[in-house]
């Protein structure tokens, strides 16, 4: 197959995973050209310099007039908007008249499903992560939260201002969540990475995709272990609000002090209120917390073989590739059992599956902390999980013939 393939990710798990399809693709012969104003994601996709790269320029976040405010009201698009079609129309022409068989589409990180597939003339596959979560789940407060309540005062600016920011703000959102909705129905096929997220799709779009399960890649990730003394539990993931680091903090906090292991956290972004929050908080509960950003993958492989476990504590993530590649270098993982990763971890085999609280994730972190040898069983049945089920082989074969059908049936 010729593919075509559009997307606008930045460095993370989306990223890796579109990596990951398209060199299980490109292992198979067919032949793949990308379109995105990022196209390798700040260099975290590492593909062969034979894949054909065009970067499509995009202006984006440019903060609305006051005239695109007032005509917010009549739900009319933004500068924002116009700009995402403007560079997804560029891009579909030049797909369009490239004689390709199928179009493949990442995520976007601003709209979460991208306009292109309104534009294209050729089979469309979306591979989506999650519906645009902060219009679903209270992230801490959904758009639609109101303000509270305060009394009117008919004759003050103080007071107009403010409740008219809110209502052109939510007119906006309203007119994104359209908007995302009528991506979705313009993609011949949905495809998903957990039944999780397809019934996350069909609670926000009514359309429920069809699961296509990823894959680790076993080259990259593998038990690497160093003779080291320093006792650490990791975890993986921006530290913005979805990824939980406060609880991660609260739960070492909870391990007698005597054996508390120092948190490493490894980010490649971060929300600079919430990480002066989360070392606070480190700071009064005495744990040791240390940052690594953008961290190579040999780096990251040492830091997940040589944990006593990775620790998961992220909000319905909607699969959560990081405790697959956590088990793919023998380490058990302690999660929060919440969204996709119910799907992964076999509570009790290759990690623990815990509530929301500090205290249960603690426990299972000291357990494996008493027993050496239970954790490093646990290590060995995670990376047996992964050879047997979790390979990059079944993924390619899943993603290939979704592109397959889709392409015979369109």
């Amino acid at each position: 197959m010729k593919i075509a393939v559009w997307h606008n990710l930045p460095s993370g798990g989306g990223a890796r995973a579109l990596n990951n399809h398209l060199l299980g693709l490109l292992s198979r012969g067919h032949e793949v050209e990308i379109w995105s104003h990022n196209p390798t994601s700040g260099g975290f996709m590492q593909l062969p310099k034979s894949v054909i790269l065009h970067e499509v320029p995009l202006a984006a976040n440019v903060k609305p007039t006051f005239w695109e405010n007032v005509n917010s009201f009549f739900f009319q698009k933004d500068r924002n908007i116009k700009s995402m079609e403007a560079h997804c129309k560029a891009c579909a022409d030049e797909i369009n008249a490239g004689n390709f068989d199928v179009l493949f589409l990442g995520n976007c990180w601003l709209y979460a499903a991208p306009f292109i597939s309104r534009y294209a003339k050729i089979p469309t596959v979306l591979y989506h992560g999650e519906p645009f979560r902060y219009f679903y789940e209270a992230l801490p407060y959904t758009p639609w939260y109101p303000p509270g309540a305060t009394e009117i005062q008919w004759l003050r600016r103080s007071y107009w201002i403010p409740f008219f920011e809110d209502f052109w703000y939510e007119r906006r959102m309203r007119v994104q969540l359209r908007e995302e909705r009528l991506n979705i129905e313009a993609v011949d096929k949905l495809l998903v990475n957990s039944i999780f997220s397809s019934e996350s799709c069909a609670r926000a779009y009514n359309i429920a995709g069809e699961v296509c399960y990823l894959g680790i890649d076993v080259k990259t990730f593998y038990p690497v272990k160093e003779t080291s003394t320093e006792n650490y539990v990791i975890g993986l993931g921006n530290i913005f609000f979805n990824k939980n680091p406060l609880l991660a903090v609260q739960a070492v906090s909870e391990i007698a002090e005597a054996k508390r292991p120092t948190l490493i956290w490894v980010s490649n972004m971060k929300d600079e209120a919430l990480y002066k929050e989360v070392v606070q908080l480190a700071e009064e509960k005495n744990v040791r917390f240390e940052v690594k950003e953008m961290v190579s993958d040999e780096a990251l492989v040492a830091l997940l073989s040589n944990a006593i476990c990775m620790i998961y504590t992220s909000r319905l993530e909607p699969f959560g590739l990081a405790p697959l590649e956590a088990n793919a270098c023998q380490t058990p993982v302690v999660a929060v059992a919440q969204g996709g990763v119910r799907e992964t971890i076999i509570d009790g085999q290759n990690g623990f599956l815990c509530m929301p609280d500090a205290r249960h994730l603690a426990q299972k972190i000291e357990f494996l902390i008493d027993n050496p040898e239970r954790q490093a069983e646990m290590g060995r049945t995670a990376l047996q999980n992964i050879q047997q089920n979790w390979t990059l082989e079944a993924a390619t074969d899943r993603i290939e013939a979704a592109l397959l059908t889709t392409k015979k049936n369109s």
